[in-house]
């Protein structure tokens, strides 16, 4: 694919992006935010109890959470054990030596219990909302896009032990989830690749993560959409997911536009070969 037809590509789905983000949240996002509002922020001792106890949990909750939920624990699961706060309030006399007569105080002493948790592979019942994905099947694309980003300099890997993550990229890493579809696997590893790209070595390289989420996976979308997939809400739902809009995708514009370009460029050439990937890039543009 030559370089100027790679940007048309990216123009043109970055401007179906932005349809679909100014439409608003879909019915998807809206019922997988009222499922996911519904399971506790655990603190930093908490998360490491429920890692040491199972380290492939993802989604955990209470009993009768997973009850609410539509959802049953399975017999003879065994529970994670966390610690609970508890607040004890105790009435405390006081005397008043101006007026000479006793007064009530409330009194408060936090404390801790052991309560259980269950993660939902320990759980039977109705399906969780799923967060919208990408369909279909990338065929070559797939191994070319892990050319591309081993090409690089990035390494690649795979792991069944990221949490709830699909993906992460680590500078100069990416770490995909196992048993992603070809779809997914191709959808994360080109929002990976573009963080990579992005947000590593930039020299203005935006703080705020509602930002680098958006860039990130606008890249994804167009990739995605200009080899045919079927990105259905996935990627506007995932930019919404972290308060992204029409302005802060204009705002990177040209960001995302030129690293799109760069990739598909790279795995829509029937040519393509690594060192396709010495010519001109966006990291080199920004600098």
């Amino acid at each position: 694919m030559k370089a100027n037809h790679a940007r048309k590509v990216s123009k043109q789905a970055f401007n179906e992006l932005l349809e679909a983000v100014e439409a608003g949240k879909s019915q998807k996002l809206v019922e997988y935010l009222k499922t996911m509002g519904r399971f506790h922020n655990y603190s930093l001792g908490n998360a490491i109890l429920i890692g040491f106890q199972k380290p492939r949990a993802t989604q955990v909750a209470g009993f009768r959470t997973w009850q609410k939920l539509g959802r049953h624990v399975k017999r003879n699961e065994k529970g994670i054990a966390i610690m609970a706060p508890i607040v004890w309030r105790k009435k405390a006399m006081h005397a008043d030596d101006a007026e000479d007569k006793q007064e009530r105080k409330e009194e408060t002493t936090l404390a801790f219990k052991t309560a259980y948790v269950f993660d939902v592979s320990q759980t039977d019942g109705k399906p969780l909302p799923n967060f919208a994905c990408v369909n279909g099947d990338p065929g070559v694309y797939i191994e070319r896009l892990r050319e591309y980003v081993t090409s690089k300099g990035i390494m690649l890997e795979y792991s069944d032990a990221i949490g709830s993550a699909e993906g992460a990229s680590f500078g100069g890493l990416i770490r995909l989830k196992k048993g992603l579809s070809a779809g997914e696997e191709i959808s994360v590893l080109a929002h990976e690749a573009a963080h990579e790209i992005l947000h590593k070595n930039r020299y203005n390289m935006p703080k705020d993560r509602k930002v680098r989420e958006t860039e990130a996976e606008a890249v994804a979308f167009v990739v995605c959409h200009a080899i045919g997939l079927d990105t259905n809400s996935a990627s506007s739902d995932y930019i919404q997911l972290y308060n992204g809009d029409k302005e802060t995708l204009m705002e990177s514009l040209g960001w995302i536009q030129r690293t799109a370009a760069e990739i598909l460029e790279a795995v829509m050439d029937k040519e393509y070969k690594s060192e396709t990937a010495g010519g001109e890039s966006c990291v080199a543009v920004a600098a």
